[in-house]
């Protein structure tokens, strides 16, 4: 594949094409090309007569700049008093008027041909732009100064258009993005991401080594290299099968300016500790942890003969000052924690050729120690006009990411590995116990670091935690809890324009993305663990290199050219895109003799592993988009997308072409601008109004490499030296696409002199042929499924944005703005006949459950949203022996255990609510009780300009959305030796006593802890997201051309009913995560400082 790479760029540089795929815009006063001007074709022409004056002030502008929209050949200037006077052909309907200082806007000419314009400061956000977009988008300018990644600008100002997901509270792990719902199950449902024109691979589905880490591909874009992005909701055709979750473009800064231009951006920040769980303290864990051993089994000892060490109250005693103590284990693993971000941005360039450099580096500390990420970024964009017809872009990029990681959050099955996380045990560590040892000589606790607990050990295996502090501490270090990610990437693309506006470019792009990760269980303050099948672990080692190399070509030819009152822009073209992944995943456990010095993986471990992927395919994509507009008034755009990829078998079920499977992919959009109507009233305070309406299909394509083909998997043989060959897939090379339609019909308007926008869509997305795995009737060799293509499931809602500008004045101005986005989610049919019980009826919706962080708790059911909680509903606690009595019909509501037999929920269980009445709390008592998708999300922002000072506020808010806190039931479950939270004190104990928390027993016999509503929260929040107050310097310096200082503070507060740390939160990026706090770090506030000079 590097000989390919090598060849198509070499011949791209002997022919000296390096040149451009988009349009760039630049304004008349930083032109960067003198170009000659066309010959203007003879139309009948009228005359156009205008004043335009400041809004603030009511003054007359003079130097403003008046052009027919969409046509530079006709253009006027303002005169001293403000007005101007311009021939326009007479088709002409509407006029682009611009000037520094003021915001740019579009007037319709109207019947008389006199218009009157009240120019807004430019501190207000764009109202237009060169042209009309009739397709469902937003777009922002990329400005925040604190920023780590994209995503959270997107939330931040995108709120109701994409609705973002925090993953986690560590800095750079970024979030989930949907757009319009959830248009997939089992496959991506997130946006394709395209920079600069190249499509990125986000890696959503590869897995990390770590618990609770995310590999998050935008991390390798530096905010601050960006200078747009824009979120297309419809329309995506010509992306193919890759487009259906909607599309994110992100365009890179370019050079603009024939000047020499520097700019520094220097910010610090803290962040703070985030809201964590009250937990017991020592007397009071001790008491519960006394009550606990109650619940255990000791039929091999005898218990009297059984010394608990910290159970003995004696000052004098040996273990008296190991086991008394008061300690607040979270202060070992969190810390107030300082974010530096440095960037230098240097443009300019002359005639021939133009240049943006930037460099970046950021070193963003977690507030769980010694976590956090460093990334070093060069980018170098570069514009060059080579000869009169022939255009070039390079561009050419280097990232270097550094994170320290440690697992984070609570695991989904306790059985399976001692808790490794440190903030984790940060909470249900023992707080009677101390990080370090006691010297009975001294009499005081030394430096040197305890190991694992064993205050439990006689009780039973597998109870000791290990120390939280002795893992950061052994576990810390370049070659043990470390990611490394370095992506290269050249982008070569020639532009050749014939006559008769006839261009065509090529465009090659290749890409180099290596990660390498290690991980590292120590030795030191770590206890050993028995699992089942295995055997006794004591320390482990695992790394992981991957690499995946991308060549991308896209050839495109396009034709624009008005004739007369008609404009027509087509263009049509060929991708080619390539993706070669490899990756190699060694680890191995020691049973004893481990060393913290020697971390690396070796043969003489006692279990060791191998796996890895060598994956490699291909896509080809036809497109073609033909955009027609008729004086600016109506407008159509049709386009169609063709598609094939190698993932997909030769039987798959699509159209068939030249011995290929193709996906077709169409869209149909049109506009109506009413304002730009001769008889549309000009006094009725309506300064732009568009209508518009469309429907398109596009696909997703996100399955396995292997989903069609029949595979097998080498491993080690129940973990030892001895190879193995083991069926892991039975291939469908009938499987294809996801089908998503979409229907959308929306508004946009400017009212009363552009001081109020309003924007509204409503949609309808349909998407069939979901991905979907079915089960075989009997199981294959140990498979039991396979992927297919079944069910259907839609998306209905609106999207509305609002904003005003109720003060406009000269040193003064106020901008106010909301967005509101609703979605409903239901599941319409499912490919399996399987039924699941609701509301105490048996069978009465067809589905089928998944297990995540608990059993069978997720349902996926006709007629309900992707991803409901399913379990039990609760009424409270039985406080005595006659409630349980009367609980069941006159008799004690029971379960059956596992051996069949019946067991009664006596006082001081859950009262579960029996839905069919029989007594029995079993399977067909569960029901949906949540569901993680929000009735309305959004965001709410306000801008104040006074003189020098701007100070801006942005709010985010979700309504309707439930939170499966798995956190809470964990600290708070009462059936385990973990240290539990406050809430447990109010724990039943006495015959009689009123509580909702039930008694503690070890084990949980009774299932109190099961899947139930009482785990369910009320995810709704308003969020301060950001308060900036910044204050630009008067300086009148020839070198200094500006300078800025700012101050921001981030998630100042949150108001919600959510009692975990942060409601916003997903667990994975997979659709049926959504909505489970898993306990990763919280966010916290952070306040910023920085300093921003323009040379």
């Amino acid at each position: 594949m590097n000989t390919k790479i090598l060849a198509i760029i070499g011949l791209a540089a002997a022919v000296s094409m390096t040149a451009t795929a988009q349009d760039q815009t630049a304004d008349a006063t930083n032109s960067k090309v003198v170009k000659t001007a066309a010959k203007t074709p003879a139309y009948r022409m009228v005359e156009v007569t205008g004043t335009i004056v400041d809004a603030a002030t009511g003054k007359p502008l003079a130097g403003v700049q008046v052009q027919t929209l969409g046509d530079r050949r006709f253009t006027a200037m303002t005169e001293e008093n403000g007005t101007f006077k311009m021939q326009v052909p007479a088709f002409a309907t509407s006029l682009y008027v611009f000037t520094a200082e003021y915001a740019s806007v579009q007037v319709p000419i109207g019947r008389d041909r006199k218009v009157s314009v009240k120019m807004l400061s430019d501190k207000f956000n764009p109202m237009y732009g060169k042209g009309t977009t009739i397709t469902a988008q937003s777009k922002l300018q990329a400005n925040s100064a604190t920023a780590l990644t994209i995503e959270s600008e997107v939330g931040d100002q995108l709120g109701a258009d994409v609705r973002t997901i925090s993953r986690s509270g560590a800095p750079g792990i970024g979030s989930a993005m949907f757009i319009r719902g959830l248009n997939s199950l089992n496959a991506n449902a997130q946006p394709l991401v395209v920079v600069d024109g190249v499509p990125q691979d986000m890696q959503y589905s590869r897995i990390g080594l770590h618990m609770g880490d995310f590999n998050n591909q935008l991390l390798n874009f530096n905010p601050a290299d960006i200078e747009d992005v824009t979120v297309l909701k419809n329309g995506t055709a010509i992306y193919g099968a890759k487009g259906a979750n909607g599309v994110i473009l992100i365009n890179t800064k370019r050079g603009h300016s024939l000047a020499t231009r520097i700019e520094a951006n220097v910010g610090m920040g803290v962040s703070l500790v985030p809201r964590l769980p009250e937990m017991m303290n020592a007397s009071e864990y001790r008491n519960y942890a006394t009550e606990l051993l109650g619940g255990v089994d000791y039929t091999q000892n005898d218990y009297t003969k059984i010394p608990f060490n910290f159970l003995n109250d004696d000052k004098n005693g040996y273990y008296y000052q190991m086991y008394h103590n008061d300690t607040d284990w979270s202060k070992e693993v969190y810390h107030t924690a300082i974010t530096q971000n440095y960037s230098l941005n240097v443009q300019g360039g002359d005639n021939v050729g133009m240049y943006n450099l930037s460099l970046g580096y950021t070193d963003g500390q977690s507030t769980a120690r010694k976590n956090g990420f460093n990334r070093l970024n060069i980018r170098f964009n570069s514009d060059f006009t080579i000869t009169k017809r022939l255009t070039t872009q390079f561009d050419m990029d280097y990232v270097k990411l550094t994170r320290d990681v440690f697992d984070d959050g609570a695991s989904s099955d306790f059985t399976q590995g001692t808790v490794t996380s440190p903030a984790f045990l940060g909470l249900i560590k023992a707080p009677f116990l101390n990080p370090y040892e006691y010297n009975n000589v001294t009499g005081q606790f030394s430096e040197t670091l305890a190991d694992a607990d064993d205050y439990l050990s006689r009780a039973g295996s597998n109870l000791s935690l290990a120390n939280p502090t002795a893992i950061l501490v052994n576990g810390y270090g370049k070659n043990k809890n470390r990611v490394e990610n370095t992506l290269f990437h050249a982008r070569i693309a020639p532009t050749y324009k014939f006559a008769e506006g006839f261009t065509l470019t090529e465009s090659v792009n290749y890409t180099l993305n290596r990660n390498s990760q290690r991980y590292y269980r120590p030795v030191g303050g770590v206890p050993t663990f028995y699992i089942d099948g295995m055997g006794t672990v004591q320390n482990q080692s695992a790394s992981l290199f991957a690499k995946e190399e991308t060549l991308m070509s896209d050839t495109r030819l396009r034709f624009a050219r008005q004739f007369g009152a008609h404009s027509l822009d087509v263009f049509g073209g060929f991708r080619y895109t390539g993706f070669e992944f490899e990756a190699n995943q060694p680890s191995g456990q020691n049973q004893s003799g481990g060393n913290d010095k020697t971390p690396n993986i070796s043969s003489g471990m006692t279990f060791k592993d191998a796996t890895g992927e060598d994956d490699s395919w291909r896509t080809l994509t036809w497109y073609a988009q033909a955009d027609y507009n008729y004086r600016n008034r109506y407008f159509l755009e049709v386009a169609l997308g063709m598609e094939s990829n190698s993932r997909f078998g030769d039987d798959a079920t699509s159209l068939k072409m030249g011995g290929v499977c193709w996906g077709l992919f169409p869209s149909v959009q049109a506009g109506w601008v009413l304002t730009n109507e001769s008889w549309f009233p000009t006094n009725v305070g309506i300064n732009y109004l568009r209508l518009n309406a469309g429907y398109d299909i596009s696909g997703n394509d996100d399955i396995s490499n292997y989903a069609a083909r029949t595979s097998f998997a080498v491993l080690k043989f129940l973990n030892t030296s001895v190879p193995a060959v083991q069926l892991n897939n039975i291939g469908n090379e009938k499987i294809t696409y996801e089908r998503t339609g979409r229907f959308n019909i929306g508004l946009d308007s400017r009212l009363l002199d552009n001081r109020l926008a309003v924007s509204a869509n409503f949609y309808i997305n349909h998407t069939s042929n979901l991905l979907t795995l079915k089960n075989f009737s009997s199981p294959v060799a140990g498979v039991n499924s396979y992927w297919s293509n079944g069910g259907s499931l839609e998306n209905r809602g609106f999207e509305i944005n609002v904003s005003g500008k109720p003060v406009v004045a000269r040193n003064f101005t106020l901008e106010l703005g909301a967005s509101l986005g609703h979605y409903n989610n239901e599941i319409k049919s499912l490919p399996n006949d399987s039924r699941l019980s609701v509301n105490g009826v048996e069978g009465a919706a067809q589905g089928f459950t998944s297990s995540i962080y608990g059993t069978d708790n997720i349902a996926t059911m006709v007629g309900y949203s992707a991803g409901v909680f399913y379990g039990y509903k609760t009424n409270g606690v039985l406080a005595s022996d006659a409630d349980a009595k009367a609980a069941g019909n006159g008799d004690y509501l029971y379960m059956l255990d596992e051996t069949g037999a019946r067991q009664n929920f006596k006082a001081g269980d859950v009262r579960f609510v029996d839905l069919n009445g029989d007594g029995c709390i079993d399977e067909k008592d569960k029901t949906v009780i949540g569901n993680p998708n929000p009735d309305i999300y959004g965001n709410l922002f306000a801008t104040v300009n006074w003189g020098n000072f701007r100070l801006s506020a942005v709010f985010g808010y979700s309504l309707g959305n439930d939170v499966y806190n798995y956190q809470r039931s964990v600290l708070e479950g009462g059936s385990r030796f973990f240290n539990q939270t406050t809430a447990l004190n109010g724990r039943w104990r006495a015959e009689g006593q009123q509580t909702d928390i039930p008694r503690a027993t070890y084990g949980d016999p009774m299932g109190n802890g099961r899947f139930s509503d009482r785990w369910i929260e009320d995810g709704s929040y308003l969020r301060m997201r950001s308060l900036n107050l910044t204050y630009k310097v008067p300086v009148n310096l020839s070198w200094l051309q500006g300078l800025q200082v700012w101050a921001e503070a981030n998630n100042l507060f949150t108001i919600t009913k959510y009692l975990g740390g942060d409601p916003e939160f997903a667990a994975s990026n997979s659709v049926l995560y959504q909505g489970i706090d898993t306990g990763c770090i919280s966010v916290g506030r952070s306040f910023s400082l920085g300093l921003k000079i323009n040379l």
